[in-house]
């Protein structure tokens, strides 16, 4: 089966391809009388991820990465919150998801509010369809790279790191010459491989996907402010003064707002952890609530409007210098009353957010300060996630349990990923002698 799947797809060369993928939550209110019934059904999907009769994850081919987590707030009703983060359109990912796990899927959400009595499959669509929840800011670490792409070449790279292996045995590598060696791996590639090898892969970005993110947008802001200069030639005086406001007002509520971070019980710890660190790779899901007042919601929205444009630039997982994040995005959920971050990232929860602090503190304190319980911060973006002790204690306590959660390749990293789709692309590329031996190095 080496390599069938990669057959199947259609490589474009042209430079503006758009390789997609989606992120979204599906996200429901639990009936609180059934709330036994549905942890039954998640906890007999976690202990067998991969082969239970409600919903059998691998036979998804376009999901990346899937999870199921419930949100605690004791003050609003507990919500079912199923994550999806796949290739293509959401039409395109609902068909295959509800061939595969339209019956588990039924039994799952018939613990839910406003769920059909009747549950057919045209209903339950539109009840999924009615319930989704797509992100505020996304960032996607392997952009361009389709699961069966991934899994592909990484079926490829065991092929060859096996050949390489084994070839002491035959011959002795250091007597060899790297273009030679790099012949004769093409020769056993040919011999053991589906033909569709040879078809070249997209870029992971298209030209205009990597320099024109949401360029309409921008387009759009510039034309009216713009018109608005040209026709009050006292905008920018005005807009100075706004900002200076904003400023004012922002930097009064900082000073105001309680800073109450209690240190994360040892049981709630000794939860979390239990579904920590099996693989290498993990998974967080966070809710917090948004500090209240329309000024912190609308200021938020910006500061989260402003970082999807800036992950939009990302090509190879570094997101703020990040370099081991997969699918990660944040929703406002809840009727504006709460913030969703959910994130499948390479290593542990500790060295995470350890990344956090010293790579992307600024961004997410731009984002978190304006949710409760966030360490004190000044002028949005200063101190907050810098104090390493409050912030680790803030994202415990705000951290729920993942239930459920499915990876299609766990034990590749970011950076695994790139590697093999390195070796894919240039396998059959012309390249000089100092090149293949580059090359030779990924093994």
């Amino acid at each position: 089966m080496l390599l069938a799947e990669i057959s199947r797809h259609s490589f474009q060369k042209t430079l503006f391809i758009n390789m997609k993928h989606t992120l979204l939550t599906i996200i429901t209110e639990i009936v609180p009388s059934k709330r036994s019934q549905l942890d039954q059904l998640l906890e007999q999907i976690r202990r067998d991820l991969l082969t239970n009769t409600l919903i059998n994850f691998p036979s998804i081919s376009l999901l990346h990465f899937a999870s199921f987590v419930i949100s605690n707030n004791e003050l609003s009703p507990q919500l079912l919150i199923f994550e999806n983060n796949f290739d293509g359109e959401s039409s395109s990912y609902l068909d295959e998801l509800l061939t595969v796990a339209g019956k588990g899927l039924h039994q799952i959400y018939r613990c839910c509010s406003a769920y059909p009595v009747n549950g057919s499959t045209a209903e339950l669509r539109q009840f999924l369809e009615a319930n989704i929840v797509k992100p505020n800011a996304y960032h996607i670490g392997n952009v361009g790279r389709k699961a069966k792409i991934i899994k592909g070449n990484q079926e490829l790279r065991e092929l060859l790191q096996n050949y390489l292996d084994k070839l002491p045995i035959v011959i002795k590598p250091d007597n060899v010459a790297s273009i030679q060696l790099r012949q004769e791996m093409q020769a056993f590639v040919k011999a053991h491989a589906n033909a569709a090898i040879y078809e070249q892969l997209p870029p992971h970005q298209s030209f205009s996907e990597k320099f024109f993110p949401r360029f309409w947008q921008f387009l759009l802001i510039a034309i009216i402010l713009a018109l608005i200069i040209w026709h009050f030639p006292y905008t920018l005086l005005i807009m100075l003064v706004f900002i200076i406001a904003v400023a004012g007002i922002l930097r009064l509520k900082e000073e105001r707002d309680p800073v109450i971070i209690p240190p994360p019980s040892v049981s709630d710890i000794e939860v979390l952890i239990k579904t920590e660190n099996r693989f290498t790779q993990n998974h967080l899901a966070n809710i917090t609530n948004i500090k209240p007042g329309m000024f912190r919601l609308i200021l938020l929205k910006v500061v989260l409007f402003g970082a999807n444009l800036l992950a939009r630039t990302s090509t190879k997982g570094k997101l703020s210098g990040i370099p081991s994040i997969h699918f990660a995005h944040w929703s406002i959920i809840n009727h504006n009353t709460q913030l969703l971050f959910l994130s499948n990232f390479d290593g542990s929860w500790s060295s995470y957010l350890d990344d956090f602090i010293d790579k992307a503190a600024k961004g997410l304190t731009g984002i978190w300060s304006n949710t409760q319980g966030f360490p004190y911060t000044k002028f949005l973006v200063r101190d907050g996630a810098r104090d390493e002790i409050q912030f680790k204690a803030y994202a415990r306590n705000h951290q729920v349990a993942s239930l459920v959660w499915y990876s299609a390749y766990r034990d590749l990293t970011v950076q695994n990923i790139d590697k093999d789709s390195e070796i894919r692309e240039k396998l059959f590329s012309p390249l000089s002698e100092i090149e293949t031996t580059e090359w030779l190095k990924l093994f």
